[in-house]
């Protein structure tokens, strides 16, 4: 399928995942366009198969490549996997993204939630393959990576709130951590529950919690 072709989707636990075209194989590309590729083709193995599925020949095989050209794009498996676990995070975990006004404005606590949340429920299948990829190994090669991002999200949000007017004795610092606790249980009731998740009565809550 060439890159202009339609979008093909699948159904993963009840959401809808776009499922990126493919280009013809063989055709000639740049390397740092070979790699985004490649890892688009990896996502979505790991999204319909898992994270055993993805594989150096199972990648090479879909986008139509020989191995070698993967590893000589990633070196290992254990590199094509960290690359593929930044495509996740930086898709999930990127609040100084997110909560970047287009202008100088502060969003209000509640609503700045409510738009992560949203966009948790959004990315469900892809929030699911963090946990997967914490739980995968126990060392340190992803869980390291994984807690450094959650550090940087919190303080994006801790950024985000400076200015904004909080609760009497409640900090940017506590308040980030408080916020980034409520998204992760938000998270975990997503993945777990999705057709019974109420995002309107937890930020309702949320919001409760905030007066």
């Amino acid at each position: 399928m060439s890159s202009g072709g339609p979008t093909r989707v699948r159904r993963e636990t009840g959401w809808r995942i776009e499922r990126y075209p493919q280009t013809v194989a063989g055709a000639k590309q740049d390397e740092p366009d070979l790699r985004n590729r490649l890892l688009r083709v990896a996502l979505d193995i790991a999204l319909a198969d898992g994270l055993d599925g993805v594989t150096v020949d199972e990648v090479a095989a879909r986008a139509g490549v020989a191995p070698d050209l993967v590893l000589k794009s990633f070196g290992t498996r254990d590199g094509l996997m960290l690359a593929l676990l930044d495509v996740v995070l930086a898709r999930t975990l990127d609040a100084e993204r997110d909560l970047r006004a287009p202008d100088s404005t502060r969003q209000p606590v509640g609503e700045m939630v409510a738009a992560e949340m949203e966009g948790l429920r959004r990315q469900a299948p892809v929030v699911e393959l963090i946990f997967t990829f914490y739980f995968a190994r126990r060392d340190e090669l992803y869980r390291g990576r994984i807690r450094d991002a959650l550090s940087n999200y919190r303080r994006s949000f801790e950024s985000a709130l400076e200015g904004v007017e909080l609760r009497r004795g409640v900090d940017a610092s506590v308040m980030s951590s408080i916020v980034i606790a409520f998204l992760q249980g938000a998270a975990v009731q997503i993945i777990r529950d999705p057709d019974n998740f109420q995002p309107g009565e937890a930020i309702a809550e949320m919001r409760a919690m905030l007066q």
